[in-house]
């Protein structure tokens, strides 16, 4: 036994996960080359850096888009539950559905995952979560990074980080700039919690018999939503969609608000709001007023659009032949006069 291996750090295993991965990439990489428009990956996983070829020739001026995140508490909870089948979609989904909202296309993701002891089982379950996910949005896992760090983390726990980019042609982004009086807003459903709120998930299932926890289990593990159909929306109807905002942590006050402009009232009429029964049954076990944790949930929004007025059925129409329920909800309102250091103001009405 080596004497960093007494140490608790096991090269040889990480080195055979490797092997495993690159054994596996082959397939995933020629479909990803097949149906990625503006590049491809030049190398395989396991060099010290990764290698992506671009063509941006159909392009004006190429902007690339670059988002990170991670899982969060949601992590824990898998682990307990000894389910780490949709944890790799939720980091990447958590990545890319922040590039959607540029309106960009996600060309590569990496992946960092941290580790107290390597459990292979573990480490090829989020893998393939993750590998998975990327082929669904036509995008290139491109490397990553796997770190065994004893002390840091306890046995049996690991933590993740993902990172993507992506590309778009900056006449077509995205932005608070483009939103005008008296346009509409649009509500992409969500099919669960994704990956926010998982602290107050945690203790409220504790307080909850163990055969209560069960019956929600399941719904509270589905992975993040891919919103795959923004980029598809923009390109199919294009000028309808002025800005979008992902609803994750901080709700849809919290985030809305980041893709408006400065003197903007966007009003929200909340019974048009997208369900998910299950998700409010859960909350409502804990609140009689879902709405008293808007802050902390999506409530069944995962993506918001703000869209041209006048054209909601459309995208309602488009949507929905992509394969996403989406919800008329309410509009925004341009306040020329209004004091800026109050605006933007989201009304629940």
């Amino acid at each position: 036994m080596s004497l960093y291996k007494e140490s608790g750090v096991d090269i040889e295993k990480a080195d055979k996960l490797i092997d495993w991965l690159q054994s596996t990439e082959e397939d995933s990489s020629k479909k990803a080359k097949e149906k990625n428009l503006y590049g491809s990956s030049l190398s395989g996983i396991g060099g010290f850096a990764a290698l992506y070829a671009t063509d941006f020739s159909k392009m004006r001026e190429p902007v690339l888009v670059s988002s990170t995140d991670g899982v969060g508490t949601k992590i824990l909870l898998a682990i307990e539950e000894k389910n780490l089948s949709g944890i790799g979609q939720d980091l990447v989904a958590m990545c890319l559905n922040d590039i959607y909202t540029t309106g960009a296309k996600p060309l590569f993701f990496l992946d960092y995952f941290a580790t107290g002891v390597l459990n292979a089982e573990q480490f090829k379950d989020v893998v393939a979560g993750v590998k998975s996910a990327c082929q669904k949005c036509d995008t290139t896992l491109i490397g990553g990074e796997t770190a065994e760090l004893p002390g840091l983390y306890k046995k049996g726990h690991f933590d993740l980080a993902g990172f993507s980019v992506g590309v778009i042609d900056k006449k077509d982004i995205l932005s608070a700039e483009k939103v005008e009086d008296g346009d509409e807003l649009i509500a992409i459903k969500s099919n669960g919690f994704h990956s926010n709120g998982f602290s107050l998930i945690r203790k409220w299932l504790q307080e909850l018999p163990r055969e209560r926890q069960e019956a929600y289990m399941d719904f509270l593990l589905k992975p993040t939503t891919l919103y795959t159909l923004i980029p598809d929306l923009c390109k199919e109807l294009p000028g309808c969609i002025k800005s979008c905002a992902h609803i994750t942590g901080g709700g849809i006050s919290g985030n809305l608000e980041r893709v408006l402009p400065k003197n903007a009232i966007a009003s929200i009429i909340k019974d048009k709001l997208p369900k998910n029964a299950k998700m409010w049954e859960f909350i409502k076990v804990h609140t009689d007023d879902p709405f008293s944790v808007e802050s902390t949930f999506n409530l069944g929004s995962g993506m918001i659009l703000v869209i041209k007025k006048g054209n909601h059925e459309k995208i309602v129409q488009k949507s929905s032949i992509l394969g996403f329920e989406a919800v008329h909800i309410g509009d925004v309102q341009i306040k020329k006069d209004a004091d800026k250091k109050k605006l933007p103001v989201i009304n629940f009405l």
